[in-house]
């Protein structure tokens, strides 16, 4: 189990090496703070006809906080028109994709919107074993521990 624990938080650190986009300052993992913008489908009609907004979808830009680009806070959400980047929040637009489109039609992902509870339950459960192993003073063993070692005899 400890094998399993080293190789997850080996993996963890590896991957928080490499950030693409990070506010973490000597911390383990990356915290992702600021607005991101979730999409929630094409840009209601009359608006996809416009010459202005073409290729633009309609999205939610929302303050955010979370972990290895899983969030656990997502607040102030505004209806938006967006490309890449850069987004456009006339009121006309935004009445309009609001009422087409409401916040929870957001396309956060499984990992977007789940996958902070897997740090979490690492976390506890490292935590848990630690715990278990000071009260007890025992190390837990392996799934192989008290297995044959070698060629058995069947005969």
């Amino acid at each position: 189990m400890t094998k399993l624990l080293f190789g997850f938080l080996l993996a963890l650190t590896v991957v928080a090496a490499t950030p693409s986009v990070s506010h973490a300052a000597r911390v383990p993992f990356v915290f992702n703070s600021g607005q991101k913008i979730f999409r929630t489908g094409p840009l209601p009609e009359p608006f996809d006809k416009e010459e202005e907004l073409q290729g633009y979808d309609a999205g939610y830009a929302c303050d955010i906080k979370g972990v290895m680009w899983s969030y656990y806070s997502v607040t102030n959400c505004k209806p938006v028109a967006f490309q890449g980047d850069s987004y456009v929040d006339e009121e006309h637009l935004t009445a309009a994709i609001a009422a087409k489109y409401p916040e929870s039609s957001m396309q956060r992902g499984l990992w977007g919107h789940y996958g902070w509870m897997l740090f979490l339950l690492a976390i506890v459960g490292g935590l848990a074993i630690w715990i278990k192993e000071l009260l007890t003073g025992k190390k837990t063993e392996d799934a192989t521990a008290g297995a044959p070692q070698g060629p058995v005899d069947t005969k």
